[in-house]
């Protein structure tokens, strides 16, 4: 190789570094364990305490990785759902806390508004309904023990990305403007109204959420997700 040509080289390798330590690494589900790499956990989620008859997999407290992930390596998140036909927009969901400190009992909220995208890789399919990723908005007070559920602050009129029409049979890489792509829904109430900024600087999790009218259903898989600046 020139020797002129190895500065240029360095120079690439080093803005490459940089970047890569600029993002922050929610989980690559390499490790197969249901917790993230800051040491929050997967979890599901059904209406079946609004009393909805929606099913999900894996079942609610029981979460397990599935294999293989992305690209054929390690593992990936994964739910299977079929929305019921009980309450009009019936939903089931899987999602995750940014890290320990974010969920009950210490739940400290994470302040990541210093990144502007929220980046995954995601392949599956549905046969009709809504998928969204959704941003919540949460008190941070617990109430009932460490597995207590948090208190919107919203009434889940949260900040929501579709993304619907993103999802086929391949995996796809994502990248979501946290600022751009994410907008509380039509239906939000003027008092639960929130700036993005207030959002983003009190972060507990991510979930993605599926709902239907009518009995459809979603087979989701999920890998390598990060905050990028």
């Amino acid at each position: 190789m020139n020797n002129a040509i190895y500065p240029a080289v360095i120079v690439l390798l080093m803005f490459d570094l940089i970047s890569a330590t600029n993002n922050f690494l929610i989980d690559n589900c390499d490790d197969g364990n249901s917790e993230t790499v800051s040491g929050g956990w997967w979890y599901t989620y059904d209406d079946h305490d609004k009393q909805g008859n929606s099913v999900v997999w894996p079942k609610p407290h029981s979460f397990t990785m599935s294999y293989p992930g992305a690209d054929g390596k390690g593992y990936a998140a994964r739910m299977k759902a079929t929305a019921g036909n009980m309450l009009g927009w019936d939903y089931a969901g899987i999602g995750f806390l940014i890290s320990r400190e974010t969920g009950c009992p210490i739940n400290k909220p994470m302040d990541i508004s210093a990144y502007r995208y929220l980046q995954f890789k995601a392949k599956g399919k549905l046969t009709g309904g809504r998928l969204t990723i959704t941003l919540p908005y949460m008190e941070t007070i617990c109430r009932n023990g460490e597995w207590a559920e948090n208190v919107t602050l919203t009434e889940w009129s949260d900040y929501e990305a579709g993304i619907t029409s993103k999802i086929n049979e391949h995996w796809t890489t994502l990248k979501l403007d946290l600022r751009k792509d994410f907008r509380q829904p039509r239906w939000a109430k003027p008092v639960n109204s929130v700036d993005i900024e207030r959002v983003l600087k009190a972060a507990t999790s991510f979930s993605f959420h599926f709902s239907s009218p009518d009995g459809d259903s979603v087979d989701l898989w999920i890998d390598d997700i990060e905050l990028v600046k």
